[in-house]
């Protein structure tokens, strides 16, 4: 019985490395644009910073912007885009993001991690 509690506990604390390694990962980077609709602090357990950007294409076809809604969220230790974007709220942005395989909880609910923020002309 104990060589099988040391094993399983050997193999509980590599199944998290294994797990937390693959979270971490990045698995593509760039930037998209658009206008900020929302932006707020919520979470049950972990709060975490959520937002909602407006990425809208012009359709030829029909005269207008069709809503292509991109969300995101941002770690709390990227205070400079946090205060960013608490006031850029209903404006054009730029948003540069690490998109992860799985974020982990405390991060976030997406896997798309926005890291800066440019204001743009509107």
């Amino acid at each position: 019985m104990k060589k099988f509690s040391l094993w399983f506990s050997v193999m509980l604390v590599v199944s998290f490395m294994l797990y937390y390694a693959i979270c971490s990962y990045t698995y593509s980077e760039g930037s998209r644009s658009g206008i900020l609709l929302k932006f707020s602090k919520k979470g049950y357990v972990f709060k975490t910073y959520e937002g909602d950007l407006n990425a809208g294409i012009l359709n030829t076809n029909v005269l207008g912007l069709t809503a292509n809604m991109w969300n995101f969220s941002v770690t709390s230790d990227c205070e400079e885009a946090i205060l960013a974007l608490q006031t850029l709220e209903g404006r054009q942005v730029k948003l540069y993001y690490h998109q992860k395989i799985k974020a982990m909880p405390w991060q976030g609910e997406t896997n798309n991690l926005v890291y800066k923020v440019e204001a743009l002309k509107n």
